[in-house]
């Protein structure tokens, strides 16, 4: 077992046993990574966003072949044309929303 981590000496015990913990760990940490990916091709001036109805494993085994790995999104990146937005949407009143006794 890899040496202990001294403020969590046991994290050896979770995370290198107990492969759910691991791999729920990885998840969400995936996610979080997901998400500071995307806030930053958006500030470098570029359009970015993550993309849903693809097949995950079909794009793991194109890209990611030897099992390591696996496809948890696609997100587009991209220069959006001068007209590609919309206005904003009409928005509910605060008198509409919040009910005052």
């Amino acid at each position: 077992m890899p040496e202990q981590f001294p403020v969590l000496p046991q994290v050896g015990e979770i995370y290198f046993v107990e492969e759910s913990a691991r791999a729920e760990s990885a998840l969400l940490n995936s996610c979080l990574q997901i998400g500071y990916f995307i806030l930053g091709v958006r500030t470098i001036g570029l359009a970015a966003g993550p993309m849903t109805g693809f097949e995950p494993d079909k794009v793991t085994e194109e890209f990611f072949p030897h099992g390591r790995r696996r496809a948890l999104v696609v997100v587009y990146i991209g220069r959006p044309a001068p007209d590609a937005w919309y206005d904003r949407l009409p928005r509910l009143s605060y008198e509409r929303v919040f009910i005052s006794h």
